[in-house]
């Protein structure tokens, strides 16, 4: 089997005075943590790398990224890791919900460059951390209380022809404490 690794090419950052900075939290991860994809065939396996923080534990650590490609895991999630044969940290499971929530927005092929800004100007003020992949896709993560207002706009971007969304929670807990389909 063939593997596949994406990790990611810039730190997360905060809308400031206009500009998009890096958030101290991603500048400070010390370490990479790969998730394996689910599979799409037998022959490649594809992993997400996630700038992380180790902490004092040697088997857990703290995402400091946006996901682009896994679900179910958040910016600020604990997950525990093991270290692969080879040396790199892979992740076993979450430990910690960090209680945020992840957006992927894809932009049209005939965007221009500008579109991570005006994204950034568009979200950044609802609260998000942005981490732009490409110029075309671009990840956002909010807090609890920010994330109708967020998947609210989204949705009125998507709905216009702007972009196309989709939320990287796919289960959701309940208040009986059992998770769901969204």
């Amino acid at each position: 089997m063939d593997h596949q690794y994406k990790e990611h090419p810039s730190p997360t950052g905060r809308l400031v005075d206009g500009q998009l900075v890096p958030v101290p939290g991603s500048v400070s991860a010390d370490a990479t943590v790969w998730l394996a994809l689910p599979a799409e065939s037998d022959d490649v396996q594809v992993w997400e790398g996630l700038a992380a923080h180790r902490g004092a534990s040697d088997n857990r650590v703290e995402v400091r990224a946006v996901p682009f490609f896994a679900y179910d895991v958040n910016y600020g999630d604990e997950l525990s890791v093991v270290a692969s044969a080879e040396g790199p940290l892979v992740a076993t499971g979450i430990t910690k919900d960090s209680g945020n929530y992840t957006f992927r927005v894809w932009l049209p092929a005939s965007t221009t460059d500008s579109a991570v800004q005006e994204l950034a100007n568009e979200f950044g003020p609802l609260g998000c951390l942005i981490e732009p992949y490409s110029t075309k896709l671009i990840g956002l993560s909010c807090g609890p209380d920010e994330a109708q207002a967020v998947a609210d706009a989204l949705q009125a971007g998507e709905e216009s022809g702007r972009f196309l969304y989709e939320t990287g929670r796919q289960r959701w807990q309940t208040t009986s404490g059992r998770w769901g389909p969204c």
